[in-house]
């Protein structure tokens, strides 16, 4: 399991690499306070997460996610939300 929780100052540019990381194992990743990021980076998240094909531009390298892979999202007040399953 990922756990990666996040401050005011981060974007989804903080969260990708833990997310293609989780993908790559076929592991949990759990964010929290994940309504640090809004709504927008949120929905933008989980539909590349879902898109099955999360590409890092960087390095041109494809994620794939593997059995197992779930996205779940925690608030700050602790209740948890799966974005991908």
């Amino acid at each position: 399991m990922l756990n990666l929780t996040l401050n005011r100052s981060d974007s989804i540019e903080t969260v990708l690499p833990t997310v293609e990381l989780a993908m790559q194992t076929g592991d949990v990743c759990k964010i929290h306070n994940i309504n640090y990021l809004g709504c927008n980076h949120t929905a933008a998240l989980t539909l590349l997460a879902m898109s099955k094909n999360l590409m890092d531009l960087a390095t041109g390298q494809v994620f794939h996610p593997h059995p197992g892979f779930r996205l779940l999202g925690i608030d700050d007040h602790g209740v948890t939300r799966t974005l991908v399953m």
